[in-house]
């Protein structure tokens, strides 16, 4: 019966056809990705240049929004396209927003672009027409000096509030006229203008002039799509896959060469590398996308910035928590821990033992440190009030915490763990096995401890007081412990139980609360200044983007994938059309608005946000996480029922990948993998069955040829020949149940304490009354 079972599977499966898996060409994958404003729309759209700068704009206007923003001073701002002396309305025109710019096409059959080119301190102006005609372009600028025009090329000194100076130069010869309007000299089907900067006007100039003798529009197009593609995923959902590379574009915008590699945690006030969002934001920006030489940078930079001052201080061992030109702080204590979980991450991705020697240099003090002055008796860490990511303080003399986490909290001590965990891990790779001991035992101690002193068998404690009480507001952070660790923090029936209880107390459809709606220190609005100022709202019931990955991932993990896929589709959209088109905001309104409206609040475009959309993508819904240092190809997927096909290309190594050609069929899936590399691979499947438990099956996987990995019900073939299968989770379906979406409550301020009374919950603060 099983042999009939399993031929079945395979017959079923073959016929539906492998297909090759090949890359989209740039001008697919941007017709793909354009975003069409509506007419008249003035939404926001942003673009970054990858080293320091942004561009900040609005659909139909050449008004609004920041320019091209760099520390220091906006000179450009927009710009005018004129066609036979007529200018283009903006307004008029038929707009879509690009990674890299905007594209608006007119009546009259001219199109207008702009193109920040990334690594190259400049920007790209064209303006073409049907036929050949008078073309011009006008830059719009802040504020300008002195403009001179010698040799081709214009150049603009810094105006007021300005140091840079900017040089205008085209391929075509151009005449200048008033107003800084630049005319070809005759009429042409295509005109490109380079805007460049400087610190001098040689160095602007010679900018300016190398990339209007190419093709600037063309080469970012190209590199900009070597980018987006060096990993690929596309299903049968076409919406989902124009968020997914929106996402993965979005999250490259913030990998900056500012203060050496970095990530910037937002725009526009976040444009510092944060120790703690970079490393929640890397894996979605630069490991799934197969970015692993900037990783390894951002890495490398970071380390650069430990603390190891003498003598020793309390932040001995630390990463920053912010690197800016003005100070270097250390006020975390999850940078660290996040950084070498991220490092651990990266190594397992790319093989690259050689960086492990280098991280364990930064572990050994980072240990002995965090030791010394901040483990307790119980192996836990202990941290200061704001020290964790809710880490909003009132402004007043003491600067007290909006949302006390103090002294232990939840999130901290998974971190704390992975990080031992970790660390035991370079140790023993740099042959040093009495420290890894010694972190190893620090770590089941601190396991058992956690076990003990926040779980009393049916509820998650948030924090431990400083008294030891425990604090059990329900906050999304009892996720992270499902989801940070590499393997089991706490056992998998706590986690089952802690993902119930999150979801079924903070989960709308289009986010995760920080703070239950039933708490009556739940803040229905972020800005709501009629009652409060907006940092008390901001970890207290305000939905962070962010959040929402650890939560597909904790619910794609126990086989609860459909619902964790309403969420991502309803983020997608937020990501294609609710604040700065292809990005997503910082934070929601916990409640919705009129007619069901979403409001964004915080910064315009966050780093972390859109970069745990992107590893959803690939490592909780194909589930892909390489652990090269064990040869490991691992794959733990959770398909959407919606999907019925999809496709991807997976980077790993150095210059590897594996493509995949993912089929559903009646009686189970289709999983055909094509190795490109040259070194064999063990593939683990660690697949869903109906009752949401858990096979696994596994087998070597060659170089260069096509295998088709059948998949049932606890039932694997390999090319018709069946597998070996055991058990890599039981079902904990029973323990959850059924999960559904929160029902928002209606906004009517005299139902929520915090609302009764101007600055509510400061005053609970301020008189020592929060608990």
């Amino acid at each position: 019966m099983m042999r009939r079972t399993l031929l079945a599977l395979s017959l079923s499966l073959a016929l539906a056809p492998a297909a090759a898996v090949d890359r989209p060409g740039v001008d697919a994958l941007f017709n793909s990705m354009a975003i069409e404003a509506a007419p008249g729309q003035q939404a926001r759209f942003v673009a970054g240049d990858n080293l320091a700068g942004y561009f900040e704009g609005f659909t139909h206007s050449h008004e609004l929004g920041a320019g091209y923003v760099f520390k220091s001073g906006t000179v450009f701002h927009n710009y005018m396209s004129y066609l036979d002396g007529v200018r283009n309305e903006r307004a008029s025109g038929r707009e879509q927003v690009l990674p890299f710019g905007h594209r608006v096409a007119y009546a009259n059959g001219s199109t207008e672009e702009l193109a920040l080119l990334s690594k190259k301190h400049a920007l790209a102006l064209r303006v073409t027409g049907a036929q050949p005609a008078r073309l011009a372009i006008r830059p719009l600028l802040k504020t300008q000096g002195a403009v001179t025009f010698d040799n081709g090329i214009v150049t603009v000194a810094p105006g007021k509030g300005a140091t840079q100076f900017m040089a205008l130069a085209s391929q075509l010869p151009f005449v200048l006229e008033d107003g800084l309007l630049l005319r070809a000299g005759a009429p042409t089907a295509s005109f490109t203008v380079v805007a460049a900067f400087g610190a001098t006007a040689e160095e602007a100039a010679g900018r300016a002039r190398r990339l209007a003798a190419g093709d600037p529009i063309g080469d970012e197009r190209r590199a900009t799509h070597a980018a987006l593609t060096s990993s690929y995923l596309a299903t049968s959902d076409l919406e989902y896959n124009k968020a997914l590379n929106w996402a993965k574009a979005a999250a490259r915008l913030f990998v900056v060469d500012e203060y050496g590699a970095g990530i910037w945690a937002g725009l526009p006030w976040f444009r510092e590398n944060w120790g703690r969002d970079t490393f929640i934001a890397l894996p979605g920006t630069l490991l799934v996308t197969g970015q692993f030489a900037d990783a390894r940078a951002v890495l490398a930079n970071f380390a650069r910035f430990q603390n190891l001052r003498t003598p020793r201080d309390k932040d001995y061992g630390r990463i920053p928590n912010r690197v800016s030109p003005d100070e270097i702080i250390y006020n975390t204590v999850d940078g660290t821990p996040w950084m070498l979980r991220e490092a651990h991450e990266y190594i397992r991705y790319t093989g690259d033992k050689a960086f492990a020697a280098e991280m364990y240099k930064l572990a050994v003090p980072y240990f002995e440190g965090a030791i010394a002055n901040y483990v307790d008796a119980d192996g836990l860490l202990k941290h200061a009030a704001s020290d964790t990511w809710m880490d909003a303080r009132v402004e007043n003399p003491t600067h007290q915490p909006w949302s006390d986490r103090g002294a232990r909290a939840n999130d901290i001590q998974a971190l704390w763990y992975t990080a031992l965990d970790t660390g035991a891990w370079l140790a023993e790779q740099a042959g040093d096995h009495q420290r890894a001991g010694e972190w190893r035992a620090l770590a089941a101690k601190a396991r058992a401890s956690f076990l003990r002193l926040f779980w009393d068998g049916s509820t998650m404690a948030d924090r431990l007081r400083e008294d030891g009480s425990r604090d059990i507001k329900v906050r999304p952070n009892q996720l992270m412990l499902a989801t940070i660790p590499f393997d089991d923090f706490v056992p998998p029936v706590v986690q089952a139980r802690v993902t119930k209880n999150a979801v079924s107390a903070l989960l709308y459809p289009y986010g995760i609360a920080s703070l239950s709606q039933d708490d009556p220190y739940f803040h229905p609005r972020h800005e709501n200044p009629a009652f409060h100022h907006k940092d008390a709202a901001y970890h207290n019931g305000t939905i962070w983007g962010w959040n929402a990955g650890f939560t597909v991932t904790a619910l794609n993990r126990f086989g609860y994938q459909d619902l964790s896929w309403q969420l991502t589709q309803n983020l997608g959209r937020q990501i294609l059309g609710l604040g700065t088109l292809g990005s997503m905001s910082e934070n929601l309104d916990a409640l919705p608005h009129e007619n069901g409206r979403l409001k964004p609040s915080g910064t315009f475009a966050q780093s972390w946000s859109v970069a745990e959309y992107a590893r959803n993508g690939y490592q909780d819904y194909v589930g892909f996480k390489p652990d090269l240092p064990q040869d490991t190809l691992a794959f733990e997927p959770a398909i959407p029922a919606a999907w019925t096909r999809f496709k991807a290309l997976l980077p790993f190594g150095a210059g590897e990948e594996v493509g995949v050609d993912f089929v559903r069929a009646q009686h189970g899936e289709r999983w055909t993998f094509t190795l490109r590399g040259s070194t064999p691979r063990t593939l683990r499947m660690a697949w869903l069955n109906k009752d949401k438990s858990r096979s696994l099956t596994s087998f070597r996987l060659g170089p260069g040829k096509a295998v088709t990995l059948a998949l049932g019900t606890r039932r694997a073939a390999l090319d018709g020949r069946r597998l070996a299968v055991t058990q890599a989770r039981p079902s904990y379906a029973a323990k959850i149940g059924t999960l559904r979406f929160v029902t928002p409550k209606t906004y009517r301020s005299e139902d929520f304490p915090v609302l009764r009374s101007q600055d509510a919950l400061r005053g609970i603060i301020e008189r020592h009354e929060y608990r």
